[in-house]
């Protein structure tokens, strides 16, 4: 029951190049409930707004739904792998991603570079989570919810330069 199809698109239109992809996956597995569901998007636009100065805009949303199998110890996985003792165990994702770039050639040697980057995500898990050999049997299943939002910046100067002939490189920068 495995399906998987990707597409994107790319290419350079005046001082604009962009290039974006979409992937699907989804399957039944290969043991009782073990089905899942998985969508990945990217996103690149690098507009040069000169011949020295460019500015990057990269996002990439992933999302996925897969619900758990499980519940068997060693002895139990090495007799019957394909065995599930858990009905009801569902963990999803859904991650956000952005940043927004700016890079300048200073000179033949200089470089500077200011990346802003950003994070917005979820993750829940629901179960029978406690002990990994735990019998689904009904029960109160617990849910964790986890919220993730992280933003920063990273911006460098690096100088090019060789050293007996070979091509060397000194950065300084900073992230916050």
């Amino acid at each position: 029951g495995f399906f998987n199809t990707s597409t994107s698109i790319g290419g350079t239109t005046g001082r604009l190049n962009y290039y974006a992809f979409y992937q699907h996956k989804s399957g039944n597995g290969w043991r009782p409930n073990a089905e899942f569901n998985s969508n990945t998007g990217y996103t690149s636009l690098v507009y040069g707004i000169s011949d020295r100065l460019s500015l990057t805009f990269q996002y990439t949303h992933m999302d996925y739904l897969e619900h758990q199998p499980g519940g068997l110890t060693d002895e139990e996985f090495a007799n019957d792998a394909r065995t599930s003792v858990r009905a009801r165990n569902w963990f999803k994702v859904n991650w956000n991603l952005g940043s927004l770039s700016l890079d300048y050639n200073i000179g033949k040697r200089f470089t500077f570079n200011s990346r802003f980057f950003g994070l917005l995500a979820q993750r829940d898990a629901l179960g029978q989570l406690t002990f990994i050999n735990r019998i689904d049997d009904g029960s109160d299943r617990n849910l964790y919810i986890d919220h993730y939002r992280n933003w920063g910046n990273e911006s460098r100067l690096l100088y090019q330069y060789s050293i007996a002939g070979l091509p060397a490189t000194a950065l300084i920068g900073f992230r916050y």
